[in-house]
């Protein structure tokens, strides 16, 4: 029976300075100061949730559209001139950085009511801008994508609106998959193309999401990316073939197969610790499993469980949210787009949900559906109270 006192300690939590100056005077860290300062770089001021940022994002987009069209209908802008478009593309986006900058550190309930109207600014000042470099260097694809990507680099590090700079990343980036899909100056094969695509986006998330030091400022790009990832492979799953714009397209899934069951595989390892830990059980039956489903040609469904172990093991909600959903949507395209009859598809489904009844019964004989308790390094810790930042 614990005591009181110690219970309380248990309680208590620290703050993240504290916690560093603690390890320091234990001579368990040497850089003090840039361990410090790269936790200022981390921190953040709090978020709104999820489902503000989607409205707020939509809202902001339609603002854009009708603000555009009002500025056409007084003839503040013309569509055939191209300098005075990109003018007023500048005048928009540094009116919406300015706009912001004046108005992040407000407390006050008009707040929302200038950073939507920043967001309109800026979204205005970049379809302003797209349309002036499209008049100036053609109408096509590849140079939506470059005046996108310049833009959207451009406006980055100084517009610092989360949601602003996640919708654009992910602009860019399926900017650049309808390039690749159908354009027609890559001078590359569209199935190369489009795996070197995924190939590039997989290694681009895994050194932002798994990198010790990679700063906040990065954080919507990162989420850019797993959602780039996401329409890619729901674009591949869902059909072999297609047949958009009077265009024939084949896209063979396999090479997209082996790349995501090695990031799997890749993030199984992670997960349980590192590969000093290769040789446990459970490591070994995730392996098994991720290579099993790669040779079922199921891009999505490794993506989705990919994104699940990556939540729960980083305790981020957003992404394990993000996988359950994406989870049964990739299972009803892999069983519709089977070219078999319903009767054997039928017989799959019950087998499968046999083979993961199964397998609950198996994780639960082992052991493997109970997380172990943690118990402390060290009873002068216990003693001092708990060390997590508050």
């Amino acid at each position: 029976m614990p005591k009181p006192d110690t219970v309380q300690n248990q309680q208590k939590k620290i703050s993240a300075a504290d916690l560093v100056d603690h390890l320091s005077n234990k001579n368990l860290i040497t850089d003090p100061d840039g361990i410090s300062n790269f936790i200022q770089a981390q921190q953040q001021t709090p978020d709104i949730p999820i489902y503000l940022k989607i409205l707020s994002g939509i809202g902001a987009f339609i603002a854009s559209v009708c603000f555009i069209a009002f500025l056409v209908l007084i003839e503040v802008i013309n569509f055939n001139n191209a300098v005075g478009a990109l003018t007023t593309s500048v005048i928009f986006i540094v009116a919406a950085i300015g706009l912001y900058t004046a108005t992040s550190d407000d407390s006050t309930t008009g707040k929302n009511f200038f950073l939507q109207v920043s967001f309109a600014l800026m979204g205005t000042g970049k379809f302003l801008f797209i349309f002036a470099t499209l008049e100036s260097f053609g109408e096509d694809l590849l140079a939506i994508a470059l005046s996108s990507c310049l833009i959207t680099a451009l406006t980055y590090p100084f517009y610092r609106l989360h949601v602003e700079r996640f919708m654009s990343c992910c602009g860019v980036l399926y900017v650049i998959l309808l390039n690749i899909l159908w354009g027609d100056k890559l001078g590359l094969p569209t199935d190369i193309a489009f795996n070197l695509f995924i190939l590039g986006l997989l290694v681009a998330a895994g050194w932002l999401l798994f990198h010790p030091r990679v700063p906040a400022f990065f954080q919507p790009l990162s989420q850019a990316l797993i959602v780039g990832l996401a329409g890619s492979v729901l674009f591949l799953s869902s059909h072999t073939e297609f047949n958009y714009l009077d265009y024939p397209l084949v896209i063979s899934p396999s090479i997209s197969n082996i790349l995501f069951a090695l990031a799997l595989i890749l993030l199984i390892i992670w997960a349980a610790g590192g590969k000093e830990h290769m040789k446990r059980e459970p490591v070994i039956v995730g392996v098994i499993g991720a290579i099993l489903l790669a040779v079922l040609s199921a891009p999505g469904i490794l993506l989705s469980l990919g994104l699940m172990i990556f939540g729960y093991a980083r305790h981020d909600r957003l992404f394990t949210l993000f996988g359950f959903v994406l989870l049964p949507v990739f299972l009803w395209l892999y069983y519709y787009n089977l070219d078999i009859s319903l009767l054997q598809k039928s017989i799959i489904l019950v087998t499968s949900g046999i083979v993961m009844i199964a397998g609950k019964f198996y994780l639960k004989l082992r052991g493997w559906d109970r997380a172990a308790p943690q118990e402390p390094l060290k009873n002068e810790i216990v003693d001092k109270g708990d060390t997590s930042c508050a």
